[in-house]
């Protein structure tokens, strides 16, 4: 699994994530900024998610593609099942 974070307060609007990532990132429609879809939130936190293996590639395009520079994905943990 992989854990993202979005820091919500730096977040510009830009739709990036998004646009990168569409897959896992929204834009929120209550304030406009960027949040983690419901389905992979972690506590119900719109700036904190858990993603499959499989998105990796989008994740770390949209966290490249962030001007604000306000995602981060963490390394690829193990998966002990």
């Amino acid at each position: 699994m992989i854990i993202v974070t979005v820091d919500r307060g730096g977040c510009i609007n830009c739709g990036e994530c998004w646009a990168s990532c569409p897959e896992f990132f929204i834009e929120d429609p209550d304030d406009g900024l960027s949040s983690i879809k419901e389905n992979y939130r972690i506590a119900g936190k719109p700036d904190e998610g858990s993603a499959p293996d499989q998105l990796e590639g989008c994740l770390r395009g949209a966290e490249e593609a962030c001007p604000a520079d306000v995602i981060r994905v963490s390394p690829v943990q193990p998966s002990f099942d």
